[in-house]
């Protein structure tokens, strides 16, 4: 069977707390038709036990997988009601996959709440929170909080052996903001570029002729032209609306836009958001993992480093532009090197300086060693002492975060035979190829288990272990192209399976229509019309 039908079999199941209204969420749901046929809501009833052991038992056959995460994000929907949208993080036969189990409702957004409701949800679907070893959030302190934050409070209670990642799209996106809000010149150019956008988005006419000049300017190639075209015909607009019409707003935009520092700015920015978002869209990508973290992370401070020491791409095209005070033939006011110098030196600065804030070794501590252990690509060559002593000290603090009892929660591994099978655990790697992290977690997965059953286990988790919540992200933007202003009454039952059966994306070419309509016949005697 399809990943895609294994979903959509097991996840269209309605939700425990639903289940419990018995006929009336079947009623709820033929009304939100435009329908009003109770044998059919009856039907839907009676039924819902047995479709819930059938998907039951299909989960324990589908998803043979030990261990899970979970990631989690709120938001407020179309009728303003605060929802909880919970994935779940799963491995088969060593492959990861992210898969829809909910968007539920919650009535505040409370760490105790939030928790709750966590709960409830997974013990519908079967899952123990015993199970749960990895948590997916953003970095809200009712999430990551350390004291009583939901991360605390499901390893306190549930999931001793839980590891919580802040999200790293959230931390990237974070530090960029956190700088610009630092340097003072930065927020200022962040202030002059909203007024240009409302100055303009707020009158046909000054857009129109904005358009105009930019065809002129550009030659209508603005694609290429891009800065230069842009902002030359913004200032000539600006300028000739502040003498036709005397306009103290143009004014006030042009004066600002037209010193150099602002097109020096917009170069640098150019350069050091291309470094950011570059580590943004890794983080986003589908199968991202644990062993991405730390490299990313330490490739885009050594790209910040560089520009440090000397101007990007972007920023010497401006250089050689400006000569004489001039760029794209209007003259720049108060042009002084020197102080932009200063000024790019504490961007870029506080720019790493925020990266590191909010990736800190210390919260990435478990995730690295987890990647150092199972990771073969990083082993040292050669069978000597180097060999031979990698990776000890990560191996003792993997032991200790699984291996030790945890409250009434015995030990997921058993540390005196993980550090007696690490040496020949290296050596099977190293002499399979040394293979990627997730490569070598398969390997463990499918072939090595028996041999090394403490290491099979933490290539589980370490699979499970959500690194960003995009997902959730994704399944807010589906939810509210499902939920509309003009589909506001759909019901929360409503409204999950349609998520559900949209984030399954079955190709209508792959789908069993035959095996649905014998399905929905046998439910019942129909008439024929």
């Amino acid at each position: 069977m399809s990943r895609q039908l294994t979903v959509i079999n097991f996840f269209k199941k309605p939700n425990n707390d639903v289940d419990k209204r018995g006929e009336k969420r079947g009623t709820d749901a033929i009304e939100d038709e435009g329908q009003t046929q109770p044998s059919a809501s009856a039907e839907r009833a009676s039924g819902s036990k047995e479709v819930r052991r059938e998907y039951r038992v299909q989960w324990e056959q589908e998803f043979p997988c030990k261990y899970v995460g979970i990631i989690i994000d709120e938001t407020t929907n179309i009728t303003v009601e605060k929802m909880l949208i919970t994935y779940l993080t799963l491995q088969q036969k060593g492959e990861p996959e992210t898969v829809f189990i909910g968007n539920h409702t919650v009535p505040s957004g409370t760490a105790e709440c939030i928790t709750g409701k966590i709960k409830d949800v997974l013990s519908g679907r079967g899952v123990a929170m015993a199970r749960v070893v990895g948590l997916g959030s953003d970095g809200a302190n009712v999430m990551v909080g350390r004291k009583a934050g939901v991360a605390q409070q499901l390893r306190q209670n549930d999931c001793p052996f839980l590891v919580n990642i802040h999200c790293g799209v959230h931390r990237t996106a974070l530090a960029a903001r956190d700088a610009s809000t630092a340097v003072r010149k930065v927020s200022a150019y962040v202030t002059t570029v909203n007024n240009i956008y409302t100055h303009y988005k707020n009158s046909p006419t000054r857009t129109h002729r904005l358009h105009e000049l930019q065809k002129e300017m550009g030659e209508h190639d603005l694609l290429i032209k891009g800065m230069r075209a842009n902002w030359a015909a913004v200032v000539s607009e600006l300028r000739e609306e502040e003498e036709e019409k005397n306009c103290p707003v143009a004014k006030g935009i042009r004066k600002r836009i037209q010193t150099y520092t602002f097109p020096a700015l917009t170069h640098l920015l150019t350069d050091v958001l291309a470094v950011v978002n570059r580590m943004n869209l890794i983080f986003q990508k589908e199968d991202v993992n644990i062993s991405s973290i730390s490299p990313v992370v330490r490739m885009t401070l050594a790209s910040l480093e560089d520009l440090m020491n000397g101007p990007g791409e972007a920023e010497k095209k401006f250089n050689e532009a400006s000569q004489d005070g001039n760029f794209c033939g209007v003259t720049l006011a108060h042009v002084d090197a020197q102080t932009f110098s200063t000024l790019r030196t504490e961007y870029i600065a506080e720019v790493t300086k925020s990266i590191k804030k909010r990736f800190p070794s210390e919260h990435l501590n478990i995730i690295s060693d987890l990647d150092t252990v199972l990771n073969a690509s990083h082993y040292p060559g050669g069978a000597g002492s180097a060999f031979k002593s990698y990776g000890q000290e990560a191996l003792e603090r993997v032991c200790d975060h699984y291996g030790s009892q945890t409250g009434a929660a015995d030990p997921l591994v058993q540390k005196e035979r993980m550090l007696r099978d690490f040496l020949p655990l290296k050596r099977v790697l190293a002499g399979s190829g040394n293979p990627s992290f997730k490569e070598s977690c398969r390997l463990l997965i499918t072939s090595l288990g028996e041999m090394f059953p403490d290491f099979k286990t933490l290539a589980e988790e370490a699979l499970v272990i959500p690194v960003s919540t995009v997902a959730a992200e994704r399944g807010f933007s589906l939810q509210n192209n499902i939920k509309t202003a003009t589909r506001s009454r759909l019901s929360e039952t409503k409204v999950q399976n349609l998520m559900t059966i949209a984030s399954a994306a079955i190709p209508l070419e792959t789908f069993d229509y035959a095996q649905v309509g014998a399905r929905f016949k046998s439910m019942r005697t129909r008439r024929k019309v």
